[in-house]
Order: C-alpha cells, then sequence, then structure tokens
C-alpha cells in the first residue's frame, strides 16, 4: 500500500478497569465498555506521523490533543482500533479519514498468529517487546492514581504506541489498497455504526433464545453441572472418542483446554461426524451461556448505551480471510424463521435501518459450490449454473428445465427431472452443497439429522452411504481435485513450489498458497503423518501454538472458501467506492452495514434503495477479472424492508 507516514496519527487509551469492570468480564464487550458510566480515560499516547509519542494525562488533556488534529487529512491507526477508535469516535467526536489497526493486519498477513498479543508480533518482527505497568492502576480512579504509577503508566502508553506504528511500518508496505479499504470499512462497520433496534422484538427473541438454552442441554446427553465442570466435559468428550482441543493462554503462556465459544478447535467439534459429539459441545454452550451472554441480550445492552448497534466483524477473522462475529453478539449467523421455528428469526427482524432508510441483503447464489466446480475444472455443472441463471430471468410460468439442486436429486434418486419434489430437491441441495469436501457417509448423516444446513431429516446410514458415492461418479472432477490438493500438500510439506487450478491460478510456495488478490493460506510446520506401517494418513500443521490436521479434501475447502471470498472483498470495494459517488442529502448514509459469508447487506437512503440494489445486484452477477470464466450469480427476493427480513 502506498501511504505517507506523516499522514498517519496513532492512538493508544489507557482506560479505567477494576476486578467487574473489565473487557474481560462476562458482563460487558467492547460496546458496553466504553459506554458504561464507569468508563474513564487515564491517558492516551498519540504519535503524528513519524515524530515521538507524546502521552496526554486526563481526558480534558486528551480531548484538546485529539480536536487540534485535522483528521480529514489524517489516517487513526491503532494496535486495537475497534478499542481505540471507537473510543476516539464514540467518546470525543473524532472522525478521521480512514481506521486502520496491526491487530487485524496481523490477522490477514498472519493467520497462525491470529490471537496473538502485541508483545508476541513485536518479537516475530524483532522490535523490543513491551513494559509492564498497567496492572499497577488496576482500580484506580484517574485523579486516585499517584505520581510514580501516572509517569509508569504513561510510559507504558507511550511504548505500546510506538510500537504499534513500528508494527504498521513493517506490514503497510505489503498490504494491497483492496485489503488495507476492507479494513477501514469493517472498522466503519463498528465505529460508525448504523442500524438500530426494535426494542420490543429483541426481547421477545431473548425469550426464545432462554428456551432454547435449555431445550439444547437436555438433548445433550449430560446434566447440567456435567456440562458446567471443565474436568467432567473433557471426561464426556473423551468417553466418546474425542480428545478435548487445547489451546495456549494469552494471559498466562501455559497449555490449557480451548472450550469457549470464542475457540474455533472446540466449535469445529459442532460439525464433527458423530451427532453425540454435537449435541454434547452444543449443551456445553447452551450451559455456559446465561441471560447476559445470549445475542439477543447484548443487542438489548449495545442498543441502550450505544442508541445504535455496532457490527464487529474481525478481518479475517478465519484463515480462509472469512469474516467473524466480535464484541460477543455474531451478526455472521443470524438465522431466518422457518416453519419448524418461526421465532427463530425474530432477532434479525428486530435489527431496522434509520427513518428513511431501508436494508436490502443481496447474496451469492452458491458461490461456493461454483467455485469448487470452477476450481475443479467440472464444466458440465458450470454448464449447469449457467443455464440456471438465464432461467431465473424469465417468468416464472416460462422456467423449464429445473435447477442444480434439482438435477442432483434426479441423479441420486434415478428420476426424471419433473419429478423431483421439496424433500428431494432439499437432499440434492445439501448433497450439493455439502459433499464437495471429501464428506463422508457418516458426517452426512450426522450433519442430516442435526438441521444445519436446514431442516432436519433422519436417513438411514446406507442410503447415505448410496448419496455420497452416488455424488462422487457424478462430480468426478471435484474428487480428481482432491486428490490434487493431497499432491500440493504433499509438495508443499517437502519444500516444493508449482501452481494449480484453472490457468495456474493457485500458486505455492514454501508452505504457503497464494491467492488472486495476493494474500495467502499459510499452514506453518506442515508435514505429513504416518501411521505404524508407514502409511500417509494426512498432514498437519501449526495454527496459534496448537497442532492441526489437514487433508486434501479439507485443503479443498479453504480453497474453495478463500476463492469465494476474494470474490466477495472485491463486490464490496466496488459497492463501497458506488455508495460514496451518491449525492446523498443531510442525515442521509449509504453504506455497507454488515456482511455474511455470501450477503453484502447496506443500509440506503429509501428513495434510493431501487436504483441502488440494481447496481449492486449488476456488480455481484459479474465474474472478476481473474476468472472471467466464473459463471457467478447474485440475488435479492426479498428486496429492501426497514427491518433484516430481507
Amino acid at each position: 500500500m502506498k501511504f505517507n507516514p506523516n499522514e498517519i496519527v496513532t492512538i493508544d487509551f489507557e482506560t479505567y478497569f477494576d476486578t467487574k469492570y473489565s473487557l474481560r468480564s462476562k458482563a460487558h464487550n467492547t460496546s458496553s465498555y466504553i459506554m458504561d458510566d464507569l468508563f474513564q480515560v487515564h491517558c492516551c499516547a498519540i504519535k503524528i506521523g513519524t515524530k515521538v509519542s507524546r502521552c496526554y494525562w486526563g481526558e480534558e488533556a486528551v480531548r484538546e490533543a485529539l480536536n487540534a488534529i485535522d483528521w480529514s487529512a489524517h489516517d487513526l491507526l491503532a494496535h486495537n482500533a475497534f478499542f481505540d477508535g471507537a473510543i476516539a469516535t464514540w467518546r470525543f467526536g473524532i472522525k478521521p479519514r480512514r481506521r486502520f489497526c496491526t491487530v487485524q493486519m496481523t490477522r490477514g498477513l498472519h493467520s497462525d498468529m491470529s490471537r496473538a498479543g502485541l508483545d508476541a508480533i513485536c518479537n516475530f518482527y524483532g522490535i523490543p517487546g513491551k513494559i509492564e505497568g498497567l496492572n499497577d492502576v488496576k482500580g484506580l480512579r484517574t485523579d486516585a492514581i499517584p505520581a510514580d504509577k501516572k509517569k509508569s503508566l504513561m510510559t507504558y502508553c507511550k511504548n505500546d504506541n510506538d510500537k504499534c506504528f513500528a508494527i504498521f511500518m513493517k506490514q503497510a508496505p505489503v498490504y494491497s489498497e483492496a485489503e488495507m479499504e476492507l479494513i477501514d470499512l469493517t472498522l466503519s462497520m463498528f465505529c460508525n455504526p448504523v442500524f438500530l433496534l426494535d426494542t420490543a422484538r429483541a426481547e421477545q427473541s431473548l425469550n426464545y433464545e432462554l428456551n432454547e438454552r435449555l431445550k439444547f442441554i437436555a438433548v445433550s446427553g449430560q446434566d447440567e453441572q456435567t456440562l458446567l465442570s471443565t474436568p467432567k466435559f473433557v471426561a464426556a468428550l473423551k468417553e466418546l472418542g474425542v480428545a478435548a482441543p487445547t489451546k495456549i493462554s494469552k494471559y498466562n503462556g501455559k497449555m490449557s483446554y480451548a472450550l469457549a465459544e470464542t475457540d474455533p478447535e472446540f466449535i469445529e467439534l459442532q460439525e464433527h461426524e458423530d451427532i453425540r459429539v454435537v449435541r454434547l459441545v452444543q449443551g456445553r454452550l447452551a450451559a455456559k451461556s446465561t441471560m447476559m451472554e445470549t445475542r439477543a441480550w447484548r443487542m438489548l445492552q449495545a442498543f441502550a448505551t450505544c442508541k445504535a448497534l455496532p457490527v464487529m466483524l474481525h478481518y479475517y477473522g478465519a484463515k480462509t480471510g472469512r469474516w467473524s462475529g466480535g464484541n460477543k453478539m455474531n451478526f455472521q449467523n443470524l438465522p431466518n424463521s422457518t416453519s419448524d421455528a418461526p421465532m427463530a428469526g425474530e432477532l434479525r427482524k428486530s435489527i431496522i435501518a434509520p427513518d428513511g432508510h431501508v436494508i436490502f441483503a443481496p447474496d451469492s447464489s452458491q458461490i461456493e459450490a461454483r467455485v469448487l466446480a470452477w476450481v475443479a475444472g467440472h464444466t458440465e455443472l458450470l454448464d449447469k449454473f449457467i443455464a440456471q441463471d438465464k432461467r431465473s430471468l424469465l417468468p416464472k410460468d416460462q422456467r423449464t428445465g429445473g435447477d442444480v439442486y434439482e438435477f442432483m436429486a434426479s441423479l441420486i434418486y434415478n428420476i426424471p427431472i419433473e419429478e423431483v419434489d421439496y424433500e428431494r430437491r432439499f437432499i440434492g441441495k445439501i448433497s450439493t452443497l455439502g459433499l464437495g469436501y471429501s464428506m463422508g457417509a457418516k458426517r452426512f448423516r450426522t450433519t442430516l439429522a442435526l438441521g444445519l444446513m436446514g431442516p432436519a431429516v433422519q436417513m438411514e446410514f446406507s442410503e447415505c452411504y448410496r448419496i455420497v458415492n452416488t455424488y462422487r461418479k457424478v462430480n468426478a472432477k471435484i474428487v480428481e481435485f482432491w486428490d490434487t490438493c493431497n499432491k500440493v500438500l504433499r509438495d508443499m510439506a517437502q519444500g516444493k513450489s508449482g501452481s494449480f487450478g484453472p490457468n495456474g491460478i493457485l500458486q505455492y510456495e514454501g508452505t504457503s498458497i497464494w491467492l488472486p488478490n495476493g494474500m495467502g493460506l499459510h499452514y506453518p510446520g506442515l508435514h505429513e503423518v504416518f501411521d505404524r506401517e508407514y502409511r500417509s494418513v494426512g498432514f498437519k500443521y501449526i495454527s496459534n501454538g496448537v497442532a492441526k490436521h489437514i487433508y486434501g479434501g479439507l485443503l479443498c475447502e479453504n480453497i474453495v472458501q478463500a476463492l469465494a471470498g476474494v470474490v466477495i472483498r472485491e463486490q464490496m470495494i466496488e459497492i463501497r467506492h458506488l455508495y460514496a459517488k451518491q449525492r446523498l442529502r443531510k442525515g442521509e448514509r449509504a453504506v455497507i452495514a454488515t456482511m455474511t459469508h455470501d450477503e453484502i447487506v447496506s443500509v440506503v437512503p429509501e428513495r434510493l434503495a431501487s436504483k441502488l440494489l440494481i447496481a449492486n445486484l449488476n456488480i455481484m452477477r459479474t465474474p472478476p477479472k481473474w476468472a472471467p470464466d466464473l459463471p457467478i450469480w447474485a440475488a435479492a427476493d426479498g428486496g429492501s424492508a426497514v427491518n433484516y427480513s430481507v
């Protein structure tokens, strides 16, 4: 990225905290902590350009120093810009030109360090690390901090600030303009929130969530005390043949069990092939959840304190580049209402646009299935997607031939497409979307039984086995790509380099695979694993200090998710530029308010909604320049609405 260091303002706030009032407290997330009555800024280090950081003591001195800066010509940089950036905007009214964050940048460059603190990142780059001084003021209000501790805290604050800038100077030159803009967009969703809340509807959803908690505990197979006790829960997992995942604690550096809702390795167990394991994990999450930890409660809390809903999404929250939810209320997986669970979508519907505005959320239709077919060279399937897209433009009474899901169902059940009913089409859909990454019959059966991709379906193992084999026979090109991915893993483990995919779009070197946007999939420490008979049983690599298993099908999934993500990322930037060109009236906003893995959610003035929705669809139906033959499509069947019901 091209940038002028002298237009970067690096800031770091030190604020009041105590035993109960802190970011680690279950009662608080980032937004509630900042807007709480107890909140108080002790000091703020400010570094303008390459000048030495200066630390200002007390809120009035901080306010004066921040207001003296021309923010229309300067960018704000912080190590955790969700925290420091929100304080600057919410508490001091600062509106910078752009926001940058070295935590988010580290996630993008080094996914294996996604949970690393400032000290670990400094050590990685050979920058002298942190100094101590923060815990000395725990529980002390600003005017009660003695002179020696005040001096220590200000030195600590300046040191952190200088380290943040030093890290930025290492990282920014290798970042693309596009990815830096995505970081700014991500931070803007939180620091400049636009969503409001229908509190009555959210309160109804809260009651629903509390009832769901009891349901998950009941079907877990264990009592609540076992689910709450870490030793008993670990033992229960062991009885099912599963070793509890572990992690290195960022607080004390020791190995501990990774059993929190924020631990990816634990969350992955919700996709385990054994339904008993999945229900046990869901029971643990439910048992650990109090009213304060429900998403509805968090949204009610946020709206009460912030008068809006700050959306925190972690840029590169997953190694594939996907965003992940933050602020203890995940906007990434808000469910829709279904016939079986009509209340499930109430929380989503409680999210509303400001007066005079509407929400629309066009989604990229079957984006992963399309990318998978494209990267695997499955031209027959690609042709069917193209035909399906053309039919979708016709009046409903003129659409014939069926869609991709119906085609798959017709092969599974050996019937004409015209005879595929709703239930069989659903199985065709789950097969198309779920079996592309070498999922076996046992896990397929669990996926159906738990309703992880739609209504729950009970199916005999033999039938699941038959469907899996049918899928693999029909989609031989995809199965071949799993083998290609396995070969790439072996090459990488042996230190080789090369390229694969259409026109060699994917390049690998060392333990990294490079994507068309310049970002990478990284597998540090990758090595092949063998059994006692010296037969290969897959590969392992290190992520955040923990060994993780990978194989051809899983690498295929990583690649497809990453490429689909590149498509969505480019669309988000183009849509943001579209909104920047609009002539808005006073008080109007046209912004991307949040996103999911295949959906871009915008809030726009109602008077411009029709025009901007059409423009969104045109952008999201245009193939990327690096894959002109990738047939992508987008739909917005719900149009626009005053709430997030679309």
